[in-house]
């Protein structure tokens, strides 16, 4: 993919320099790109099928709904004509998306309780926006869930590929039984379309303060549970696999709550999210790793280390949910 031709899909006008890689993934390469509008962030992609579409015209709805509300974080570019949500055709079945360049440093992790605060307040704003799902990709909370003979099979395939062994294939389907048995034993609260992926990497720490971004992980969720997992996400990095600070726990299930947020039930199935969105994310690394959806061999094993590390942070995160459920309590 050409990101001069990304640029001027997107209309940001003639580049004014070298584009500089920030991501060199095979499928989704991201650059910055100083060019006569500004400089941006440009992401690009190939969908890997067409309900990616329905997927990113709702993020996108939420993504400029923010901006439009004030919420701080990275300017997106809203194209003026056809695209999918905030993507623009590119050529050669890709699509490219922009956002303004922040002069800023990721947060770091743990995030300090006064940031996980302003965590906790910004998604109390975006929860207010109430951006309704796309109703096409809406069904019953339980079809999230892959049926146990399908796990089986991923599974067996990935102990003859030796993406995973025998330990972790068992660890990784109890797991996915375990996360199914809660999500369909939980009460459906209704769902509005969240960020996502709102951790320590996806907040810049800028001169003029704290900014969110990359909405491009995002899609329905119970705005309680979505803040859980923001909460956890604030206390710890890698998704729960070390023990979270409490303190910056607290303090973005405060700073939701001073900001208007509803909180939810304070016990385990309020880490219903948390633990769904991870075992979900673990089944992509799973079929990529496996070669179900291409891709190099190079990346295919980056795949098979994340699945692995994946299995690991699932069973720390089940062990764990007790301890957090208490602290949400306190």
């Amino acid at each position: 993919m050409d990101p001069a031709a990304a640029a001027a899909a997107l209309g940001l006008g003639a580049l004014r320099g070298p584009a500089e890689a920030l991501k060199r993934d095979e499928h989704s390469p991201v650059w910055r790109l100083d060019t006569d509008s500004g400089t941006w962030v440009v992401k690009a992609t190939v969908p890997h099928g067409d309900y990616w579409h329905a997927d990113v015209a709702q993020t996108g709805r939420l993504e400029a709904a923010a901006w439009r509300a004030g919420v701080d974080m990275a300017e997106p570019l809203v194209p003026a004509g056809a695209a999918s949500g905030l993507w623009v055709a590119v050529g050669g079945g890709a699509y490219a998306r922009a956002a303004r360049f922040l002069d800023g440093r990721h947060a770091p992790a743990p995030v300090p309780p006064r940031l996980a605060a302003w965590a906790g307040a910004t998604f109390a704003a975006l929860e207010r926006l109430a951006v309704a799902p796309d109703p096409s990709g809406a069904g019953d909370y339980a079809s999230r869930f892959h049926p146990e003979s399908d796990w089986d099979e991923w599974l067996g395939q990935a102990r003859d590929l030796g993406v995973l062994d025998t330990a972790q294939a068992g660890a990784l389907k109890d797991a996915a039984m375990r996360i199914a048995a809660l999500g369909e034993a939980a009460e459906k609260p209704a769902e509005v379309v969240v960020h996502g992926d709102f951790s320590h990497l996806n907040i810049m720490v800028t001169p003029e303060g704290p900014k969110l971004i990359d909405f491009d992980s995002g899609g329905p969720n119970v705005p309680w549970w979505e803040l859980v997992a923001i909460a956890v996400e604030m206390g710890a990095p890698a998704l729960g696999v070390m023990e979270p600070d409490r303190a910056s726990v607290e303090a973005c299930v405060a700073g939701y709550a001073a900001a208007g947020g509803t909180p939810g039930p304070a016990d385990e199935s309020a880490f219903t999210g948390i633990l769904t969105g991870r075992l979900a994310s673990t089944a992509w690394q799973l079929w990529m790793a496996c070669g179900h959806r291409g891709g190099s061999a190079a990346q295919r094993a980056q795949f098979g280390r994340d699945v692995r590390a994946s299995v690991t942070a699932l069973t720390t995160m089940l062990e764990a949910v007790p301890t957090w459920a208490a602290w949400l309590k306190g």
